[in-house]
């Protein structure tokens, strides 16, 4: 599967192999870096969890 760029809550879920709620748990938590759209859901940046799951450094963006 293709993720994109910018990703949802259940995309990123896939991507990371981990449930929905756990993915904004951690997200919530400023575990992995996430932000807040306008519309007050979460969203991901694929590239921001590359490098998280890498064990790099990376803020919350």
């Amino acid at each position: 599967m293709d993720f994109p760029e910018i990703m949802d809550s259940d995309q990123a879920a896939c991507f990371l192999r981990r449930s929905r709620t756990h993915v904004q748990g951690l997200a919530r938590d400023g575990i992995i870096p996430a932000n807040r759209a306008p519309n007050g859901r979460w969203v991901f940046s694929r590239a921001a969890l590359v490098s998280w799951a890498a064990g790099e450094k990376v803020g919350v963006y």
